[in-house]
């Protein structure tokens, strides 16, 4: 029978460590890392960008004593710890140990022998208990603002950077890291030049920054690069040179976003110049180059804010697709017959927004993807530089047209345009005519 027992109890015992090493293999394999989810090149189409959720805050005004470089985010602190609570329990059982133990103090006591002494019974006296140790919760952190984690910081004019990813290079900021960086000061005669495969998100607060021989922002390589207009500031880049042909130089995806504004000077070629797609959300922006304010190897496209693009050749130009769905935006193209103030080589989608061209020519909206109505007028003759030209309709101007270099094409597209509506045309204060407008896209000629 006893032999019996012992082998229930082994068998228990070998039970029980089974289980325990197959809750230890099973946690284990829990807690691999997924090796499948490598990160995807960023391939988004133009309508991609106009789906895209809005970041809230992400340009809210600085607090630079309030960043914390990414990594060095402190961990709240517990409000009690097990250690403390031990320590105190084992502190007060061997108070009452020595207590207990010590010999108590001698007493001299009269002795009478008229008679025999009765000694009272003794009573015994309840134990007390032990207060519960108490404990002081320890100090609690308030926890980090995730706006206010980033990689890296730099002032321009001092050169000081802290983060991974970020070092000046003579004087050429180098990003070689993925995250954001928050980016003050100013570098005359100098560079921003981003080189990785990751995102990049640039936090301008308050940068001027001049190029005399290149970019004053050069992407090399970048998955996507965000410049965010920290909201307050201003912010001046210029440059350019003909190798890398702006004063924003990207070889990969460029979107501008912000409430602050950004003044873009393309001293010697193009403003904004990228090989890939331009992507304005909103921003107050201002672009002016000796030629293509902006220009696009495979889309541009505009959802917000306010621009106002100056080009000496086109005003925008898109060598693919341009898509224009909101915004307040004033394009003004060069005097060349050739050049245009706005230009699509394919198909361009206008759905919303408040659009004004001044030029030599003006791309018409597609009528199969666009959705707001817009009026082109050919001027004859062309306009000389100072001259003007007005569109007014429905009781209001719709477009009064200036420009310092030649043009003879006006464009506009409004929420307030509609169909049927009869719009008249003057140039440099001569009547040209009464006009109706069609269904999406109406183009007449004024003689004046």
């Amino acid at each position: 029978m006893k032999n019996m027992k012992k082998w229930m109890c082994l068998l228990a015992v070998l039970t029980m460590l089974g289980n325990v090493s197959a809750c230890g293999n099973q946690t284990e394999e829990l807690s691999q890392p997924d090796s499948t989810s490598a990160s995807q090149e960023d391939d988004a189409e133009p309508e991609d960008y106009l789906n895209e959720p809005e970041e809230t805050g992400d340009d809210a005004p600085i607090k630079e004593d309030e960043l914390v470089i990414k990594g060095e985010e402190t961990t709240p602190a517990s409000t009690t710890t097990a250690t403390t609570a031990s320590e105190t329990q084992t502190e007060t059982a061997t108070t009452a140990q020595n207590t207990e133990t010590q010999p108590a103090a001698s007493t001299v006591q009269n002795i009478t022998t008229d008679a025999p002494a009765t000694q009272a019974p003794q009573q015994t006296e309840a134990p007390k208990e032990t207060p519960a140790p108490q404990t002081t919760p320890a100090p609690t952190e308030a926890p980090v603002d995730p706006e206010n984690v980033v990689s890296g910081i730099c002032d321009l004019s001092s050169g000081n950077c802290e983060g991974e990813g970020i070092s000046f290079s003579g004087n050429t900021l180098n990003i070689t890291g993925e995250g954001t960086y928050v980016i003050s000061g100013n570098l005359p005669d100098g560079m921003i030049n981003v080189s990785t495969k990751q995102k990049v998100k640039l936090k301008l607060n308050g940068v001027n920054i001049s190029n005399s021989t290149g970019p004053a922002i050069m992407v090399n390589d970048a998955k996507r690069l965000t410049i965010t207009l920290i909201e307050g500031t201003v912010n001046t880049v210029s440059g350019g040179s003909a190798a890398n042909d702006g004063a924003i130089c990207t070889n990969d995806t460029l979107e501008i976003k912000g409430a602050g504004t950004l003044h873009v000077n393309g001293t010697v070629e193009h403003g904004i110049s990228s090989d890939d797609d331009v992507v304005i959300k909103n921003g107050n922006i201002h672009v002016n180059a000796v030629k293509t304010g902006i220009m696009a190897n495979d889309d541009i496209t505009i959802s917000g804010g306010t621009l106002k693009v100056v080009g000496k050749t086109n005003g925008m130009k898109s060598k693919g697709t341009l898509h224009i769905a909101g915004g307040n935006i004033h394009v003004t193209g060069g005097p060349k017959e050739t050049k245009s103030g706005l230009f699509s080589m394919t198909t361009f989608t206008l759905t919303g927004g408040s659009l004004y061209v001044i030029g030599c020519g003006a791309a018409e909206p597609d009528p199969a993807t666009s959705t707001q109505n817009s009026i082109a007028v050919k001027l004859s003759p062309s306009i000389a530089g100072g001259g003007s030209a007005v569109i007014s309709g429905g009781g209001s101007i719709l477009f009064d047209a200036r420009s310092d270099t030649a043009f003879n094409t006006i464009f506009v597209s409004t929420p307030e345009i509609r169909e049927g509506m009869e719009f008249q045309v003057s140039a440099n204060g001569a009547d040209c005519g009464l006009f109706t407008t069609t269904a999406n896209m109406t183009s007449v000629t004024a003689t004046y």
